[in-house]
């Protein structure tokens, strides 16, 4: 599909511009008169007759029909908590072709859009570019030649040329476990599931380093050894003056190809026109009269400048020639990038695009909502495949672009029940040629964050869609029944996805690490409840098989950490390892061997949390987290040693802490490094207490943790030091001494209490020295005796600011080995010290 938009926003062309003309032509009077006379348009797909269905079944040979008997397969699983509404609520269809799609979408559109849009959230607005609560009226005069006016501007948009733009093994599902994928030379990403990679801000062959620094990237040499390196060529990312901001850069490897996936938010359009208006006013002798609005009212009330919608750019770099990097082709889609996984060498990249800005109306009070409300159902009715469809561009290195739809309707899959009007796009794009045209793309209209892959297969789960007029009555009910959509997907060798079955569970997941595949049996840990409600709760293990085109639940075991939510997941063969939290960290091992009858065979109690779950072996599972008291509060971090060789006693072998500390592994899985051959789990670290920014390395046995050492890319001379008394984090124990409990908690910033002899700071330029009696008067202390300790002899106090300590450009974020040497990487630099005695040995500036 090819065709010419306007260049500055694809996906806002001036079709909206006449339609709004049109509805300010005929005035609000005309609404409220006619609207009992408005058609109702098409027939939701919900709910229809048969004949009018808007949808064609993925699988003609599977009926969508849920009170429809079973085929008479007596293999079917059996199921539990069998509820046909509720899978058929959740079973995709596929349009047959546009026009389908387009009556499912100004139906469903219609019939939700309110006042204030799709969101139907109530603000006002004191502005002339709204509906005012007075009625407005304006002359067919003014209605033709607007509208004339405006068929010339789009005329003009359509004609507009197109810019260039420049572990061990664990079933089928094998858990990934870093330095146990194949290679004993060199590490690569900590992924969840072995032969799957995930994109990450740095990779590796063992020859190379490429990281992503900013709006950069950046080639490094490897010497055979691994003991050395150089520093090649770098690229810029994207030009962001435009007005462009470019964020959540991340990149995949393939031979000389690396593939740079971000989001681009905002950009320069160009605003839409303005038509005048008049408004009608009731005087106090209840004559009308006619006003003229001194500020014209523009076709797109909220210019499209405002809300550009976010895009996710793939670039391609051309590693040929180390020393000159260069962007060879990008593409750009429509919708925020969600993630993305490779195997071999085939991406599926994940984006989520909502539809582009219609230009709604919003009322300027209650008093004008009806006939908003009306005149945006009427804009939905008019909208084009162009408002809902994404589209893409493809900018070549010769110059030369193209751009369409993202993906054809018949490659558009919705719920049977509304889900949204969002969409979930898988991209298929080969990492082993150029970059090209999206040509297999498969989508969703429903709204989702949470991506797992398998070599053969993707699930993507989906959240329900909130009806924007719910009270809060229907609310909490709601809130109690919250479902998740689970979606799968299959990924032939170098092919499209393709849709296979869909299914729903009680509640909510964690993160991807709540599923998980084997074998074609889906298991699938949620907590009960929404997100954001969840006191009432427990946490749950589900197990699907696909029946058809629907995933149906055949087992379940339930009642794990009521009251608490889940924290981490792991799935290790046929064994799951699930955390909860509340105010102890509740560790359960559940037998997945039989998935119509799971069963949690152990359960340990322990303070604090572990957010991440690590198989070292298997009898070994680390834990990372965070330490916490008996009462919940968290105090530092914690990586914790579980022996789980009898499922039904697991045991905390050994733990290591740090108080007042935390680390990136905590919530980033890829932060995280294990190296097998050594036996070596290395964690960034931020530790408050002692000032220290870098990573941890811990040696792992059988028989416990022990601390080897710790790497920094801060020299010593680079921290703050004073021979003042320094104020520590256990000494200020709550927020009753106001701003000062939240002054010494944060990395990089010291309280000394100096005396009169004391030389102080050595780097005072950093400080703020205040007088000990002062004090309370500029960190909003009540009084000196609300100081947490003695100021007899304090002369002045000084709070410093490290920079050395404080500043993110040398904070380490990612680790890996490469022969003999721990490489990390800050913001700033690529360091390599010796793995056995943590000595440096190379320093790269990035």
């Amino acid at each position: 599909m090819q065709r010419t938009t306007d260049p500055t926003n694809r996906r806002s062309g001036p079709r909206r511009a006449r339609t709004v003309s049109a509805l300010i032509a005929a005035g609000a009077l005309a609404f409220t008169a006619c609207s009992a006379d408005v058609a109702d348009g098409p027939q939701s797909a919900t709910g229809t007759d048969p004949s009018t269905d808007p949808f064609q079944s993925t699988d003609p040979t599977q009926s969508t029909d849920p009170t429809q008997p079973d085929d008479g397969n007596d293999d079917a699983p059996s199921r539990v908590d069998d509820d046909p509404e509720r899978r058929a609520k959740v079973a995709l269809q596929r349009f047959d072709g546009c026009d389908t799609f387009l009556d499912y979408v100004h139906t469903e559109g219609a019939e939700r859009v309110g006042a204030y849009g799709f969101d139907n959230e109530r603000y006002w607005f004191e502005d002339e570019r709204v509906f005012m609560d007075d009625e407005m009226s304006t002359t067919d005069a003014l209605d033709e030649e607007a509208m004339e006016d405006d068929g010339d501007a789009a005329d003009a948009a359509e004609s507009a040329p197109v810019p260039a733009s420049a572990e061990p093994e664990s079933e089928g599902d094998r858990t990934a476990a870093a330095g146990d994928d194949g290679s004993d030379t060199f590490s690569e990403t900590n992924v969840q599931v072995e032969g799957v990679d995930e994109p990450d801000i740095v990779k590796t062959d063992g020859q190379r380093i490429l990281a992503i620094t900013g709006n950069r990237l950046v080639y490094v040499d490897i010497d055979d050894e691994g003991r050395a390196g150089e520093r090649r060529g770098s690229v810029t990312l994207a030009d962001e003056n435009d007005g462009t901001y470019v964020h959540g850069q991340e990149l995949l490897m393939s031979g000389d190809r690396a593939f740079v996936i971000a989001n681009i938010e905002g950009g320069v359009v160009a605003p839409g026109r303005a038509e005048t208006v008049t408004t009608t006013t009731v005087a106090e002798d209840g004559d009308a009269e006619t006003q003229f609005v001194d500020e014209p009212l523009p076709s797109q009330p909220f210019p499209s400048e405002f809300f550009r919608q976010p895009r996710t750019v793939v670039i391609e770099i051309d590693l040929t020639n180390p020393d000159d990097l260069r962007i060879a082709n990008s593409l750009t889609v429509d919708g925020r990038y969600v993630s993305a996984r490779s195997i071999g060498d085939t991406a599926r990249l994940v984006v989520s695009t909502s539809p582009s800005d219609l230009g709604f109306l919003f009322p300027s009070g209650p008093g004008s909502e009806d006939r908003a409300a009306e005149a945006n159902r009427e804009l939905v009715r008019e909208t084009t495949l162009e408002d809902w469809v994404p589209t893409y561009t493809l900018a070549n290195d010769d110059g030369s672009s193209e751009e369409g739809a993202l993906v054809s309707c018949d490659g558009i899959h919705a719920p049977a029940e509304f889900a949204g009007f969002d969409m979930l796009s898988v991209l298929t794009l080969p990492m082993d040629d150029s970059l090209g045209s999206p040509a297999a793309t498969t989508s969703v209209m429903a709204t989702g964050d949470t991506v797992y892959s398998s070599e053969d297969r993707m699930y993507i789960s989906t959240n329900e869609w909130i009806p924007p007029t719910m009270d809060d009555e229907q609310r909490s009910g709601w809130e109690e029944t919250y479902q998740t959509g689970i979606h799968r997907f299959a990924l032939p060798a170098g092919e499209a996805a393709e849709y296979e079955a869909s299914g729903t569970v009680d509640g909510h997941l964690l993160n991807q690490f709540s599923m998980h595949d084997q074998d074609g049996t889906f298991f699938v840990a949620t907590t009960t409840g929404t997100p954001w409600s969840s006191d009432q709760s427990e946490s749950q293990i589900v197990s699907m098989q696909a029946n058809g085109d629907r995933l149906e639940q055949i087992g379940l075991v339930g009642g794990i950490g009521k009251g608490e939510q889940i924290f981490s997941v792991r799935y290790v063969r046929d064994t799951a390892y699930v955390v909860t939290f509340r105010q102890t960290d509740p560790f359960y091992v559940v037998d997945l061997s039989a998935p119509t009858d799971m069963v949690v065979r152990g359960e340990l109690k322990i303070p604090g949390v572990s957010t991440y779950l690590h198989p070292i072996s298997d009898r070994l599972v680390l834990g990372v987290g965070q330490e916490g008291t008996d009462d919940g509060r968290l105090t530092g971090s914690k990586v914790t040693l579980f022996d789980v060789s009898d499922p039904a006693d697991p045991r905390e072998l050994d733990v290591w802490t740090l108080p007042n500390s935390n680390s990136d592994a905590e919530f980033d899985h890829r932060a995280f490094l294990w190296w097998a051959p050594t036996s070596t789990a290395v964690l960034p670290l931020v530790s408050w207490n002692d000032q220290f920014a870098g990573a941890v390395v811990l040696n792992i046995t059988e028989d416990g943790i022990t601390e080897q050492g710790r790497v920094t890319h801060i020299e010593a001379d680079d921290r703050a030091r004073t021979d003042c008394r320094e104020l520590t984090a256990e000494e200020v124990p709550d927020e009753s001494v106001g701003e000062l409990f939240w002054i010494v908690q944060e990395p990089g910033i010291s309280v000394g209490l100096c005396d009169a002899d004391d030389e102080g700071s050595i780097d005072p330029v950093n400080c703020d020295i205040v007088a000990a009696a002062d004090f309370q008067n500029l960190y909003w202390l009540e009084g000196a005796e609300q100081f947490p300790v003695s100021l007899e002899g304090v002369d002045r106090i000084e709070v410093c600011f490290d920079a050395g300590f404080a500043g993110y450009e040398q904070r380490i974020v990612r680790t890996m080995v490469i022969g003999d040497q721990l490489w990390t990487l800050s913001p700033s630099t690529l360091q390599a010290n010796d793995l056995a005695t943590l000595d440096r040995t190379t320093i790269i500036d990035l």
